[in-house]
């Protein structure tokens, strides 16, 4: 099975290596140095949708939908979590 470790520069993981060897280093050798990947898109990015058949909130304007999500965004930021994100965006289409 391998281990799989990741590559951090200051405090951001850059990349990840898997290794069948636990007690191999990735950047100790060439051959460990070829494993390391990026970071799959899957662990960079979360996206999703919301939607609503509420009546009062489904008619809100496109502005105040906007207000929502931006608040989210803050309250992301600021949450328990906030430091495990480089950055957070939201659109409402």
């Amino acid at each position: 099975m391998d281990k799989v470790s990741c590559i951090i520069v200051g405090s951001t993981v850059t990349g990840i290596c898997a290794t069948s060897n636990a007690n191999a280093n990735c950047l100790t050798t060439v051959p460990q140095m070829a494993r390391v990947t990026p970071v799959p898109d899957t662990h960079l990015q979360i996206s999703g949708n919301i939607s609503t058949t509420n009546i009062i909130i489904a008619s809100c304007s496109r502005a105040m939908w906007q207000n929502v999500v931006n608040r989210a965004i803050r309250m992301l930021a600021w949450g328990p979590f906030g430091s495990h994100f480089f950055s957070a965006s939201a659109t409402v289409n």
